[in-house]
């Protein structure tokens, strides 16, 4: 006798590998990823939990050109939106902010092409104005809510109250490849490169820019701390520690935030390269917000 199918959920979520959620975490998740593309000294692979960090960091070290990269085209879009209508009646659909990317407009193209070839699902197309720890935590929220049954309108009113919440502060061992990217005058990366100073960032839909310039990792470091006091304070926490091929120095600050920080979920994702690309390697950071 064959086997009932299971109920699908009200609704399924997608998303981009900017958000750099780890394999495990993205299925346990349910959450679909459509992959990103880099490319390096003339080689293209995939970004995302299909993908692989892999040696990206030691080529991209010897590398003397910018790396480019590109969104998932409306096609890869469509078959992500293909595979997750199986799951669920809609689709919420979560991207890398659409000021540093085409993704947001790559993946409204597919939901508008999904109206022919899947017919009857509704999807919604949300930027979430974050990137890689900020927006995995806001993807994260709108998967816990669909995973409860919410509405379409329920899951997105929860991603952006999360969205409106988070925060994502890092410091670059460089500018070097901020600079490569159009990003930041030269000037500034000799400036920093002669009193070397590690720059410490903040990307937030309110602002994206540079906090504080210590002059030492270790400073670096604790004024990384010293913004997550500030914001958190004794609140439950929700905190994604990220890292750039810097695994060690992820690891002392994630133990530091788990004595120090009344956390309601805690996790490490190493940045993909697709946004690696951009900061080079040695970033740490971490993404939060608070209830």
């Amino acid at each position: 006798m064959p086997s009932t199918p299971a109920a699908k959920k009200p609704v399924a979520v997608v998303s981009d590998s900017a958000c750099a959620l780890p394999p495990d975490a993205a299925r346990n998740a349910g959450i679909f990823i459509a992959s990103m593309e880099v490319t390096i000294d003339g080689s293209t692979f995939a970004d995302g939990p299909n993908g692989s960090v892999g040696d990206f960091y030691q080529l991209l070290r010897k590398s003397v050109t910018q790396p480019t990269t590109s969104a998932p085209k409306p096609a890869a879009w469509l078959n992500v939106f293909s595979q997750a209508a199986e799951q669920g009646d809609s689709i919420f659909c979560a991207t890398l902010s659409a000021s540093l990317s085409a993704s947001y407009d790559s993946a409204r193209v597919a939901a508008e092409l999904a109206v022919t070839e899947l017919p009857g699902v509704n999807i919604t197309v949300f930027d979430t104005k974050s990137a890689a720890g900020s927006q995995a935590l806001i993807v994260l929220a709108a998967a816990q809510a669909a995973e409860s049954g919410t509405s379409l309108t329920d899951t997105e009113s929860r991603a952006r109250e999360v969205a409106g919440r988070t925060r994502l502060v890092a410091y670059l061992d460089t500018l070097e490849y901020i600079w490569r990217g159009g990003r930041v005058p030269r000037a500034a990366v000799w400036v920093s490169q002669l009193l070397n100073i590690k720059p410490v960032m903040e990307l937030s839909p309110k602002r994206i820019g540079v906090v504080a310039r210590p002059r030492t990792r270790k400073g670096a470091f604790n004024r990384l701390l010293l913004e997550m006091r500030r914001d958190v304070g004794s609140r439950r926490a929700h905190i994604n520690v990220t890292h750039a091929d810097a695994e060690d120095e992820a690891r002392a600050l994630s133990e530091r935030i788990g004595k120090e920080f009344n956390c309601a979920e805690l996790f490490t994702t190493p940045f993909h390269p697709f946004m690696g690309a951009h900061t080079g390697p040695g970033l740490v950071g971490a993404a939060y917000w608070a209830e």
